[in-house]
């Protein structure tokens, strides 16, 4: 009967251990938020967060889908959680519906635009990259 009673107590305090770990991890998250602007305010317009190590194959680490207000200026106010560290961030108004940035060789077919970029040729992401280390809530994308 005690060795039960000291496995229920063993497995309770890795229970709640490991509880209060999550929720401590958790707390490393930052807010990256701001609007996206240029759009026709007809059409989802995605938000995607780069890391460096899928930059270059445009594997984002995460995304977000928003419907503009139909009418007016296109406005989108976007807002994700990441942790610390480098990212890039881009947006596009998906004309097609498709759920993808659909390209002609390697022009986009859509509006896409980066922060921090406006230029021609690729982006680079060490030109581009935001130091994530706050929550940061005034990023500014610009599809043309």
């Amino acid at each position: 009967m005690k060795s039960k009673s000291i496995i229920l107590a063993l497995f309770l305090s890795v229970f709640v251990f490991g509880f209060f770990n999550i929720a401590s991890a958790d707390s490393h998250l930052h807010k990256v938020s701001g609007t996206v602007t240029g759009c026709s305010s007809k059409h989802a317009v995605h938000v995607l967060i780069y890391e460096e190590s899928g930059f270059k194959g445009m594997n984002h680490t995460q995304e977000n889908i928003y419907t503009p207000t139909k009418g007016g200026d296109c406005k989108v106010d976007f807002s994700m959680e990441v942790p610390e560290g480098p990212y890039a961030l881009a947006s596009f108004e998906d004309k097609n519906g498709n759920g993808e940035l659909d390209f002609f060789f390697f022009i986009p077919k859509e509006p896409a635009g980066f922060y921090q970029f406006s230029g021609m040729g690729a982006p680079k992401f060490d030109k581009m990259k935001v130091d994530v280390n706050r929550d940061i809530d005034n990023i500014e994308i610009v599809l043309p």
